[in-house]
């Protein structure tokens, strides 16, 4: 083009019009910073295009160079408007994405907030499955993420992180809003959940990271339900003392994450109270029945109030002993040289002897530990077979350095079983069977032996309704000097002694055996005795050495 084409076409009017409209669309691509095809509407950018070859009206312009003639002839080409017709669609599309995050039609921000300190988060939900979260409010009434569940939806995203405050969810805000209308309105929701969110600030969210993974032995039954300061109900695991619980995040002091026993294949995660929080609660409760016992007695004298106050002080040092939460348990591979003692526990008169006997006779595989008694040896019996013979100064030694795990009196004399007996058994190779009273449990746990005897707690149970219960005492009264029929009172007496030993008692036991009669009791028995020689168990972590 020669120079003085190009003057003249940069002097005509058309030329400057289409100029400013140029410099117009690059000035607002520089002042918002976007990608120009998010910012154009189908009828915008169709009327730009109209407007350009309006303005240059070439055809009525004799004088216009070839190049505009040529650009000219480009615009106005039907492929050309068809190329401009998809970039349209594509533009529509593109346009379509971004509005669903306009921040400016779906939330409102605060002055000091930044667009890109929120993000969107879509989570799909089938089933009223839970996402996997727990939620709180914040001081200033933000809801924010209290955890991610291990397994949950949420944590399998990898979207979400505890601490992040959640501004809404399919656009209901929820600034401000209760924690438990949210939870329920999330439960209801099916399909697309779109979370919009402000990241959390690491500065202000301080979280302990301890992700030991440990199992634990409930001692006390627990209902989620029934739990007013749980979280999220759908995330709290129901259990009941004897099971075993397989903690793998420990950072909510409150709440920690776990798997029940068997339930490791399920994908979520759910939620137990941790040792601490149990503990301070049911102290909290124990406290307050207290105080309404002081309350009754109010009225009394000043001496008996200080008597009482004093009790309280007792109860309240002894509380933290008292209450049960769990026992931290490892896994125990069975040795075949060393045998578990077997130890029954249960109500008198019930067949619990007779078992014992049967069990017995089995003599290369049992053995008794031989107990030790005060009375002088008669003809006939063997020391160290029959009975340890020694004299009661001896015994009543023995009884003060807590050899016996449990004694008694009998016209006069001294007899007990002592745990170097138990362990003679046990290094003997056989197993040991014992017949003892509930309180041993204690001693046997508890002892310095205890690591090495590893005992075995059964629970032998009478049957809850009273004619079978009759029944199996008749059967076994021939092998006992009890009467073969009692009363229903004393009848109902047996049950209500093994509810109080099992309400009691019952998170030491490893096993419940339920005495309908002796034969399936029997069978039952042995058959778990000979998982416990082949298959690991679940011992008390203090156990393992």
């Amino acid at each position: 083009m020669k120079d003085s084409e190009l003057n003249s076409l940069i002097e005509k009017s058309n030329f400057n019009n289409l100029l400013n409209i140029y410099q117009t669309v690059i000035d607002n691509q520089k002042r918002n910073k976007i990608d120009p095809m998010t910012n154009l509407s189908t009828d915008n950018s169709m009327n730009l295009l109209f407007e350009v070859i309006y303005v240059l009206r070439l055809q009525d312009d004799p004088s216009c160079s070839q190049e505009t003639l040529e650009l000219f002839n480009i615009l106005t080409d039907v492929n050309f408007k068809n190329l401009f017709a998809i970039f349209e669609d594509v533009c529509k599309v593109k346009r379509d994405l971004n509005s669903f995050i306009n921040t400016e039609n779906l939330i409102s921000i605060n002055d000091n907030q930044k667009i890109d300190d929120v993000r969107i988060v879509n989570l799909r939900k089938q089933n009223c499955e839970p996402l996997g979260i727990t939620i709180k409010n914040d001081l200033d009434g933000a809801v924010v993420i209290g955890r991610i569940v291990k397994g949950g939806t949420a944590e399998k995203s990898g979207l979400l992180n505890e601490g992040d405050e959640i501004i809404e969810i399919n656009g209901i805000e929820l600034r401000g809003r209760n924690v438990n209308l949210i939870c329920d309105m999330m439960a209801d929701i099916n399909g697309t959940l779109t979370f919009i969110i402000a990241p959390k600030d690491p500065l202000k969210i301080n979280m302990q990271e301890n992700s030991k993974f440990i199992h634990l032995k409930a001692l006390f039954d627990y209902d989620p339900e029934d739990d007013i300061y749980l979280p999220c109900r759908e995330l709290g695991i129901c259990f009941n003392k004897g099971d075993i619980l397989h903690v793998i995040d420990q950072k909510d002091p409150n709440w920690w994450q776990a798997f029940k026993e068997g339930e490791q294949e399920t994908n979520l995660a759910g939620l137990i109270p941790s040792i601490y929080f149990q503990i301070q609660r049911e102290s909290m409760k124990k406290s307050l029945i207290n105080d309404t016992d002081l309350g009754k007695n109010k009225n009394k004298k000043s001496i008996l109030c200080g008597i009482k106050r004093r009790k309280k002080n007792n109860l309240a040092n002894d509380i933290s002993e008292e209450i049960l939460t769990y026992e931290e348990i490892h896994l125990y591979y069975p040795k075949a040289n060393i045998k578990r003692p077997i130890v029954l526990i249960g109500p008198t008169n019930i067949g619990r002897h007779e078992l014992r006997q049967r069990i017995m006779l089995d003599v290369e595989r049992f053995a008794s530990a031989v107990p030790h008694t005060s009375r002088n040896r008669r003809d006939g019996e063997i020391d160290g077979a029959d009975y340890h013979f020694i004299t009661r100064s001896e015994f009543e030694l023995y009884i003060r350095q807590a050899k016996f795990v449990e004694h008694g009196q009998y016209e006069g004399n001294y007899y007990g079983t002592s745990l170097g007996a138990i362990e003679a058994v046990v290094q003997s190779g056989k197993i040991c069977v014992l017949n003892l009273h509930v309180q041993s449990i204690h001693i046997l746990r508890q002892s310095s032996a205890a690591a090495k005897l590893k005992p075995f707690f059964v629970f032998v149970s009478p049957p809850s309704q009273l004619d079978k219960l009759n029944k199996l005492i008749s059967i076994t009264a021939h092998n006992s000097f009890e009467p073969s029929h009692i009363s229903n009172k004393d009848l109902q007496s047996i049950i209500e002694e093994a509810k109080e030993i099992e309400n009691k008692f019952g998170h030491y036991f490893d096993m419940i055996l339920t005495m309908t009669d002796i034969d399936r009791a029997y069978h039952e028995l042995i058959q778990k005795i000979n998982t416990l020689e082949r298959e690991p168990q679940w011992i008390q972590k203090n156990w393992l050495k």
